[in-house]
């Protein structure tokens, strides 16, 4: 039966079936009531009092209503329609089934039903006030209502998450959506959100990338930049969508830079690098000039001690504030001030420099992009060819010191080189062993229990256990486009952090050990992987290591199907005859023969473009090519045999009564440690 009832008639029951959640969103409940009166009925049954009733279903719609009565937009005896029940047993069950048989909306039919009212020229913060949302929530379902065809169909039939198609949304090209779609769709992990963002954005850079600050906003708005807000991401992040136009913009600034530098200064050159560092490679390719300097005045000598003394001073108060329950006091200050003492110290240090003014017209520098989004000037000076005082001996190319590197008959790839490659192998070899949770477990374990039975000698396994990822040899290094790399992203995104934003270390234990084995296994793996150093198979120097080549063959590692040579990482960095020596091991002395005279940046060109299966040549070689792997980037290093000894609590005692003699004397094994190491070993002895 349906009635007309008081609103302050009706009272809450707790017989309602529904016991969480129960007062969710009331605000916007009672926004809908608002703009649309009640849409479906209270079920009630009635109290002992006359024109009383309880409230079997409708408690949130009864929230909603008082809210409107208090702030007056209903009069104090509103009322409204109710289904009365008699039967009490009957009353529960239609509580019940009010709540059981009700279907959440589809999102991408709410994002339709949002567009519809801003099409038929609705501004959205009118909708919002309508429907108690936020305007940036309308806007939200208006701009996934806009997506490309197929991510939008995707999302109706349920086949992508509601975060995967806002990481979709996060730019408005629907041609750009639809690619990322189509491959994103055939990828293992191509449901993440996070990494459709960055499929997405690739080849856009963030409002607040070094260049887009170097530049501004206005400037790159003004020469027809497109900015791109992300509705589901922060207010203040945004994506300047035409990178090709920015760089362009940023080049001709540093440029006008560099040169407004190389005048006031007077240099012979200033080369503007497009980068937040100078690259090492491009510091090589020129001369570093290092000024002979005076010896401190006596001033200078006093300021130093002077300058010293406070800042250690300032650094022993801040450590003291760290320390203090009640924080810091002048942490600000002190930090200023220290900045002002690097400073002078600094100005010191270069008043002690003489340049002679002929020497000066030969010397240059670079200017890069500093961390605040300013042009830096390179703090050393270089010049393009050696500056020698008229007694220097001029170096003789392959004698130590000479700028032309080794003679032929040494190490083949330079420092530099080595540092990359083995930088690569290692992000091969970390996402193999990322993959293998039995292996990595193994690996773990292994590491461990060989540090505790190798406790007083310094053993080489280029591992970081304890926590940190290794780090690299090459200062920013960056290689997003491998596969390696990419490999190793997606099991960082793989890994469950449910347990992550917990307020303390004992629930978040208590919450990571509710994983299952898979899980916790999984951020092992990861852990581990990170912990290995960059190592080649070289027969001896630091990157070398026969025990990860070891590992590799364990995992059988395929370096082919994740790195190649080319002219730009491998080729165009070594000597010629290097080359050559790869094309006579692909085609033999026919092809060594037939490109012994080109060039070597041609050389290098063409390696690449051969190893990449390109170029005409028979199938045979060919397919040699395209196996063919630099010696240092295999895994078939050989262990040697190590000259270390577990220490003798791990000595069988039948070794004491054989007679054998131990010496717990660190270096005795013919194996000297480095000097922290053999600090650490006199400590525990």
């Amino acid at each position: 039966m349906i009635e007309s009832v008081k609103v302050k008639n009706l009272s809450l029951s707790k017989d309602n079936v529904r016991k969480r959640d129960r007062d969710a969103d009331v605000e916007s409940l009672a926004a809908s009531i608002a703009a649309h009166g009640l849409l479906q009925n209270l079920v009630v049954v009635p109290l002992k009092k006359p024109g009383h009733f309880s409230i079997k279903a409708g408690r949130r719609r009864r929230l909603a209503l008082q809210l409107l009565i208090d702030r007056g937009t209903y009069d104090a005896h509103h009322e409204v329609q109710v289904l009365v029940l008699n039967d009490d047993p009957l009353s529960v069950e239609a509580s019940l089934a009010e709540n059981f048989h009700r279907v959440p909306m589809n999102p991408a039919d709410e994002c339709t039903a949002f567009k519809h009212f801003i099409d038929k020229g609705a501004e959205a913060e009118d909708v919002a006030k309508r429907f108690g949302v936020t305007t940036r929530f309308v806007e939200q379902r208006v701009r996934l209502a806009e997506l490309a065809p197929c991510v939008f169909d995707a999302l109706a039939a349920g086949e992508i998450t509601l975060g995967s198609a806002q990481a979709y949304a996060v730019t408005a090209d629907v041609e750009r959506q639809a690619r990322v779609f189509a491959s994103m769709r055939q990828s293992y992990y191509g449901n993440n959100p996070d990494n459709i963002r960055r499929a997405i954005l690739n080849g856009t850079v963030k409002g607040n990338d070094l260049k887009a600050v170097f530049i501004g906003r206005d400037a790159y708005v003004a020469a027809g930049g497109r900015v791109e807000r992300d509705l589901f991401g922060s207010e203040a992040e945004e994506t300047w969508v035409d990178v090709e136009l920015l760089e362009a913009l940023a080049s001709a600034k540093l440029e006008a830079a560099a040169a407004d530098i190389a005048r006031a200064q007077g240099l012979a050159f200033v080369t503007p690098v497009l980068a937040t560092h100078v690259p090492y490679d491009l510091e090589r390719q020129v001369h570093a000039y290092h000024p002979p300097t005076r010896a401190l005045t006596d001033e200078e000598s006093v300021r130093i001690q002077a300058l010293g003394a406070e800042s250690e001073t300032l650094i022993d108060q801040l450590n003291e504030d760290e320390e203090s329950e009640t924080g810091p006091t002048n942490a600000e200050a002190a930090e200023e001030r220290l900045a002002a003492i690097e400073r002078e110290l600094d100005e010191i240090e270069a008043a002690r420099e003489t340049i002679d003014p002929e020497i000066r017209t030969q010397l240059g520098s670079f200017l890069y992009i500093g961390a605040d989004g300013q042009p830096k000037l390179h703090a050393r000076l270089f010049s393009e060819k050696p500056i020698r005082a008229p007694q220097e001996k001029p170096a003789v190319p392959g004698e130590t010191g000479s700028d032309e590197g080794p003679a032929e008959s040494g190490v083949k790839l330079s420092a530099t080189l080595v540092d990359e490659l083995a930088t690569q192998r290692r992000q091969i070899l970390a996402a193999h062993v990322g993959s293998d949770t039995g292996v990595a477990l193994d690996l773990a374990i292994f590491l461990i229990a060989n540090r505790i039975v190798y406790g007083s000698f310094y053993v080489r396994d280029h591992a970081t256990l304890k926590a940190p990822a290794a780090g690299f040899p090459i200062t920013g290094f960056r290689d997003e486009g491998s596969a390696a790399t990419t490999a190793i992203a997606e099991q960082r995104d793989g890994l469950d952090a449910s347990w992550a934003g917990l307020p303390t270390l004992g629930a978040r234990f208590d919450a990571f050990r509710t994983l299952d084995d898979a899980a916790r296994a999984a951020w092992l793996a990861f852990a581990v992987a990170q912990g290995l150093e960059p190592t080649l198979n070289l027969p001896e120097g630091g990157r070398s290591n026969g025990f990860h080549d070891h590992l590799g063959r364990l995992l059988c590692v395929d370096v082919v199907a994740w790195w190649r040579p080319t002219a730009e990482n491998f080729f165009g960095r070594v000597k010629k005859d290097v080359m050559l020596d790869a094309l006579q091991e692909i085609g033999g002395s026919a092809l060594r023969n037939r490109y012994k005279d080109a060039k070597k940046a041609e050389l290098a060109s063409y390696c690449g473009a051969l190893c990449a299966g390109q170029g005409l040549v028979e199938a045979e070689v060919r397919d040699k090519a395209l196996s063919w792997l630099p010696e240092a980037m295999r895994f078939d290093l050989v262990e040697a045999e190590e000259a270390t000894r577990p220490h003798p609590d791990f000595l069988a005692d039948e070794d004491e009564e054989d007679g054998v003699e131990r010496d717990d004397a660190p270096g005795d094994d013919g194996v000297t440690p480095p000097e922290d190491d053999m600090a650490a070993i006199d400590q525990a002895a």
